[in-house]
């Protein structure tokens, strides 16, 4: 399931997303292959398509709101799962991913300085964890689908069957990520973000002060902030994972990204705006 919960240029209410400059569509490679469309309707969005092979609909995300204007539901009636989001004074409480009315994963937040300074996850069905956690869904958006990946595969690693947990902690520098470190038992991994641009990034967020751009939030969260990462050099025991994004602008905000994995070929992400 996916969540994310963003903003830029508007006002400081959590939770409330109403950029200013919108996304309509987000693509995908050298032919620009249709990935996500959004649906807005009076400063809300309201749905994502998302897509795949030929523009066919892969699945889609409702978005249901409270009084505040703030989301507090994101859903797949198609496929049964859901995530629901509660706030605090500081932003973000806690996110609840399910399938089918099970929970399957949470997430509860710490902040400092207005900033989020730790996550703790929490995986009740480890067998259902990758079921639920979307390639380009929006809880890939507020914590990028790396993290789910690395800790997929640490879990793995340990055997375990049963209910796990591990932590995200991360620094800033200003109003960029700087460095995060994510503990599951005895293994850390460490991620340090930095070369950020002057720009904007369109999925500026009011509940943290920080940022996401989808597949660019990457393992260092880099998404997580007021501009848009450069680089992420991620460590783990004695592998090394570097991920560099080379940007291209429509105004103040990146209308595509180029994204380089160590060792493997890039790709590039566009953004079409309304």
């Amino acid at each position: 399931m996916a969540v994310c919960l963003l903003i830029l240029g508007c006002k400081k209410e959590e939770g409330v997303y109403n950029p200013d400059k919108k996304i309509k569509k987000i693509l995908e490679g050298a032919d620009k292959r249709l990935q996500e469309e959004w649906t807005w309707s009076n400063n809300l969005l309201q749905k994502i398509d998302y897509y795949f092979g030929d523009d066919e609909v892969w699945y889609s995300e409702i978005f249901k709101y409270d009084s505040k204007n703030r989301i507090i539901r994101i859903e797949d009636p198609e496929y049964g799962d859901y995530a629901t989001i509660s706030y605090n004074n500081d932003g973000y409480d806690k996110i609840e991913s399910f399938d089918e009315g099970e929970l399957l994963v949470s997430a509860a937040f710490k902040y400092e300085k207005k900033k989020i300074s730790r996550i703790d996850f929490t995986v009740y069905d480890f067998l259902g964890f990758d079921k639920t956690i979307k390639k380009n869904g929006f809880i890939t958006k507020i914590i990028p689908k790396e993290i789910f990946m690395n800790a997929s595969k640490k879990i793995n690693r340990s055997g375990a069957k049963a209910s796990v947990t591990f932590t995200i902690h991360l620094k800033y520098d200003g109003d960029n990520v700087s460095e995060t470190e994510m503990v599951l038992g005895p293994i850390t991994i460490k991620s340090i973000s930095e070369n950020y641009d002057k720009k904007l990034n369109p999925f500026y967020s009011s509940l943290n002060g920080t940022a996401i751009i989808g597949e660019g939030g990457v393992v260092g969260f880099g998404g997580y902030s007021k501009n848009n990462v450069g680089k992420v050099t991620s460590k783990f025991m004695l592998e090394e994972e570097v991920v560099e994004y080379t940007y291209t602008y429509e105004g103040k905000f990146p209308s595509s990204v180029q994204t380089q994995y160590s060792g493997e070929r890039p790709y590039i992400t566009y953004f079409e705006y309304y």
